[in-house]
């Protein structure tokens, strides 16, 4: 199993993949809403993010055996530029196709940022595994390479992330990520978690 850079091309089974691990995944249940139509929904979230983040060379890192995607990482350096204006435009488009959406996402984000740290970070988005291959360490290579990229930049100080889901609490303390605080959205308890790098040559 190779971890490397994502392209265009990876495009489709990421978000596959990234749909089969967020299929009850409390945050984007809350963002997107669960009914029929929350797994078409969940796609295209994930779609667009990852082709935002492509063009604009993000980290965007995969799991792949040959051909075949199996996880996805993808995530912010720190103050990353403005989406390109096409994806942007879609983005907005979706948001406003999504009852709500608007006001849910600016209850998250404004909770994400109360806990978020003050020094320049990396942000890790998103994180998703082939549900049937969970428990083979893919995820924590996943987590380790993307904080790797994040170490090598002297501009970074560490990696911040949120989660919505206990299990995934103790999985980032065992790859060294503490709790930075945390608050609720709807029925949902949103972990904000940060993994400092120490370093002093910045």
């Amino acid at each position: 199993m190779d971890i490397s850079r994502a392209t265009l091309s990876d495009l489709n089974q990421a978000v596959d993949r990234l749909t089969h691990a967020f299929a009850h995944d409390p945050i984007t249940g809350f963002l997107l809403q669960d009914g029929p139509t929350y797994p078409g929904r969940l796609a295209q979230f994930f779609a667009l993010l990852m082709r935002a983040r492509l063009a604009l060379g993000m980290p965007v890192l995969v799991a792949r055996d040959g051909e075949t995607v199996h996880g996805i990482v993808m995530g912010n350096i720190p103050s990353p530029p403005a989406w390109p204006a096409d994806i942007a435009q879609e983005w907005e488009n979706f948001e406003k196709a999504v009852p709500g959406m608007v006001d849910r996402l600016a209850i998250y984000e404004g909770l994400a940022a109360q806990f978020a740290p003050a020094a320049p970070h990396y942000y890790l988005g998103v994180i998703g595994v082939d549900p049937a291959l969970h428990g083979q360490g893919i995820g924590l290579r996943l987590i380790s390479s993307f904080c790797a990229l994040s170490e090598a930049d002297g501009l970074s100080h560490g990696v911040y992330l949120e989660t919505g889901e206990p299990s995934n609490v103790r999985f980032y303390e065992r790859a060294g990520f503490v709790e930075a605080g945390r608050g609720t959205m709807g029925d949902a308890t949103l972990w904000c978690m940060y993994l400092a790098h120490g370093r002093t040559d910045v």
